[in-house]
């Protein structure tokens, strides 16, 4: 993977046999009798090293529709159509927990009309062979820059937005109550996500009204950071998708994440029990050994037409 070093150890293994041998003629046979041997000794120690190779290095979704679920992707380079990836123990180490990371977007692009601000990597949804469940790796969600006429929000409502899941689309409020908007677990102010069930796309309105329902809720916690308020898992849309949520503390902005032990409080985020946020859910991978991973890409309602900007997934590993 981009950003990660890979390193390749060969150790050349060779015997060395020392002796004597006698031609015996043996009819039309020529014939070797070994009446002595020898060995030598194969010494080598090897270096400790956590080494982790992701396969394959680039994935081109080629050209979708907005509102796609795009479930396969062509190797970038060998050309192969591929719906995983594969992650390699390359290194001398056990490594205990394997988990990912993203590239997204630096503000909201929906509205702006500017290809360049989106980041692809934002849709990318994963799962291991745990589960049927794809999960987003670690996708942010911004304040809408539109008022939605149609949309019932509490009297306190401070932001609101989607969830952009493809062609599912959840929109979502903080509401607040206190003397200061803060969203980051703040003493005296209570912050609350609220997000609709059922969802919107060019067929279904969805859950516009925040106020009766269905919607779930829960309030936001601290999470150790002053930066960032933690919901220690939210269930969103029909299906309930549990996610752990890192809010930001002006309330402009939320990460809902799954596989990203490096979140903003990820230490705080039980959700997911004893599997964590890691990929290989606390199995070990032994050196030599490899985990695979599905993967898709949830491309969104509101992207403009033409090529976006690349994309990064981190795979991290780890042998603590």
């Amino acid at each position: 993977m981009k950003g990660i070093s890979k390193l390749a150890m060969v150790v050349v293994v060779g015997v060395v046999l020392l002796g004597m041998a006698v031609l015996t003629p043996k009819g039309n046979v020529v014939a070797y009798d070994v009446n002595a041997t020898s060995d030598a000794q194969i010494v080598v120690s090897i270096n400790n090293q956590t080494i982790v190779d992701v396969t394959p290095q680039g994935m081109n979704w080629g050209a979708q529709d907005p509102g796609t679920v795009v479930t396969q992707y062509t190797d970038t380079e060998n050309g192969v159509v591929l719906s995983q990836i594969e992650i390699e123990n390359l290194g001398s180490t056990d490594i205990t927990y394997v988990w990912l990371n993203v590239t997204q977007p630096a503000s909201n692009p929906f509205g702006s009309g500017d290809i360049n601000l989106y980041d692809p990597a934002n849709w990318l949804a994963v799962k291991n062979a745990s589960y049927t469940t794809f999960w987003f790796v670690d996708r942010v969600e911004f304040n809408s820059s539109v008022d939605y006429i149609y949309l019932n929000k509490p009297t306190n409502t401070v932001s609101f937005g989607k969830i952009r899941d493809a062609n599912r689309e959840y929109f979502w409020v903080i509401n607040l109550t206190g003397s200061y908007v803060y969203c980051n677990g703040t003493t005296g102010v209570t912050a609350d996500l609220v997000v609709g069930v059922n969802a919107h796309n060019v067929t279904n309105t969805g859950t516009i009204d925040l106020v009766n329902g269905p919607y779930t809720m829960k309030t936001i916690a601290a999470s150790g950071d002053p930066n960032w308020g933690i919901i220690d898992g939210l269930a969103i849309g029909e299906d309930g998708t549990p996610y752990c949520i890192a809010v930001y503390y002006d309330c402009s902005k939320f990460r809902l994440y799954r596989w990203n032990a490096d979140a903003p409080g990820a230490s705080a985020c039980t959700a997911f029990g004893t599997d964590g946020l890691t990929l290989n859910g606390g199995s070990p991978i032994y050196p030599g050994g490899a985990i695979v991973a599905d993967v898709q890409l949830h491309i969104p309602y509101g992207v403009p037409d033409g090529n976006l900007p690349t994309g990064y997934m981190y795979v991290i590993a780890s042998a603590a």
